[in-house]
């Protein structure tokens, strides 16, 4: 019953991937001659198990639906006779099949190995009929289901024709007469094995597209023409990004500006570069581009790289908290956190700093420091400033919620006292922060 599965389901592979692709033949004529060999034969006592003639014979039709799988009908003839004592029989066994075929040297790209070696395997079901005389001299037969199952190698002696060796292997399923034909089964209906050998040829001059390569010598691996044109598609997609409109040496994809007027002077963006401070430093580069700089401030001037590296601005002194009050202000004195180059409060920290403002309102005793933090992106000069603004923010915000403003200070640090690792997106973001330290007088 497995087998019969088994070959059910190759048929129902092979027409899953049935193309529609007429660019190779998919018809063969396969005929071989060889000789059997019972391997589990059952016989009358008496009768011997030598074969003085064995003659095996297959001969097929086969389609490919594709250039992996197949199928194919099948007639076989074997000729199983005994001269053994005194006794001699001789038994033909017909059989009509429809087997499944598997193309082993497409479906593993064997043909990249050696293109005239090919190997097919097959597997089938249909009905087996032993036909002879008895002991007797008496016409008998048995008539049963026949499963087979080989491999075929293959050798390709020109476009239409091969050479082919199959080894396969008989099951007769219900067979309840003995091979000899003299008398029934010791145990009825148990199956009756037999393999067989032939060598023979396929031939592949056959159909609408006989002049074609057959599939079996079709590899697998070639693209179909729908892959070939969306490779052409995507080649000439290709091209087009490659095109330089203005002729600035920086192809379109790459080009932020790609209409810069002929012998416009541009930078890797494709950027005309332009000098608006006349400082010597492109804008594209310039950290201050309407401001006279120098190159080791990236543009901006020397001055205010001073200013904004002051980072410690009126600092109120005060003393650690203890007891209650130290519980209740460690409930909302949280860091508060900023987008990228942002300054902004945002509205999910509002609630607590709400909570920080009443509690600084209920207790005049209480002061707090604001330290501003930044990650990694940008300049060391711009980031000094930034950390700084991001804690004038926090202070702006709880002033408004009736604080005053003597009782608050602010503290820059840049990007000295990262709180994680800038190495990734969550580090640099804990980072983005101002820290809320609050002491009493």
């Amino acid at each position: 019953m497995k087998k019969i599965i088994l070959s059910a389901s190759l048929l129902l592979c092979g027409t899953a991937f049935s193309q529609k692709d007429t660019s190779y033949n998919k018809l063969s004529i396969d005929l071989g001659i060889g000789g059997v060999n019972v391997l589990s034969p059952r016989f009358s006592p008496g009768y011997g198990q030598t074969f003085v003639d064995p003659l095996s014979v297959r001969a097929g039709v086969r389609h490919m639906f594709n250039k992996v799988f197949g199928a194919a009908w099948v007639l076989g003839y074997d000729h199983i006779s005994s001269k053994a004592n005194s006794t001699k029989f001789t038994t033909h066994n017909i059989s009509s099949t429809i087997q499944g075929y598997v193309n082993l040297g497409n479906l593993y790209q064997l043909s990249e190995v050696n293109q005239k070696f090919g190997l097919l395997l097959h597997t089938g079901a249909g009905l087996s009929a032993l036909i002879g005389h008895d002991a007797y001299n008496k016409s008998q037969r048995d008539v049963t289901l026949s499963i087979v199952a080989g491999l075929t190698p293959q050798y390709k002696l020109s476009n239409n024709l091969s050479l082919n060796l199959d080894f396969g292997f008989n099951f007769n399923l219900g067979q309840s007469r003995t091979f000899d034909l003299a008398s029934y089964s010791p145990v009825p209906g148990l199956g009756k094995n037999f393999g067989y050998g032939t060598i023979g040829v396929s031939y592949y001059a056959i159909g609408k597209n006989k002049a074609k390569a057959h599939a079996d010598w079709t590899p697998n691996g070639f693209a179909s023409t729908k892959e070939l044109e969306a490779l052409r598609a995507k080649l000439a997609a290709t091209e087009a990004k490659l095109v330089d409109t203005d002729n600035d040496g920086v192809a379109n994809f790459l080009d932020a500006e790609p209409n810069t007027p002929a012998g416009s002077l541009v930078n890797s963006k494709g950027q005309a570069i332009v000098d608006m401070d006349g400082d010597g430093i492109v804008d594209s580069e310039d950290f201050c581009p309407t401001v006279k700089g120098t190159a080791e401030f990236k543009g901006c001037p020397m001055a205010f790289a001073q200013e904004t590296k002051t980072v410690i601005i009126n600092e109120v002194a005060g003393k650690d908290l203890t007891g209650d009050i130290k519980t209740k202000v460690s409930v909302v004195s949280k860091d508060v956190n900023f987008d990228t180059k942002g300054t902004s409060v945002k509205g999910s920290f509002k609630k607590e700093l709400d909570a920080l403002a009443k509690l600084l309102n209920e207790n005049t005793s209480l002061v707090v420091a604001l330290h501003g933090h930044c990650d990694n992106v940008g300049e060391d000069i711009l980031n000094n400033q930034l950390s700084e603004d991001r804690a004038k923010s926090v202070k702006d915000y709880l002033v408004s919620k009736g604080v005053s403003s003597s009782r608050i200070s602010t503290k820059g640090f840049g990007i000295s006292q990262p709180k994680l690792s800038n190495d990734t997106e969550k580090g640099r973001a804990a980072n983005r922060r101002v820290e809320l330290i609050v002491k009493t007088k």
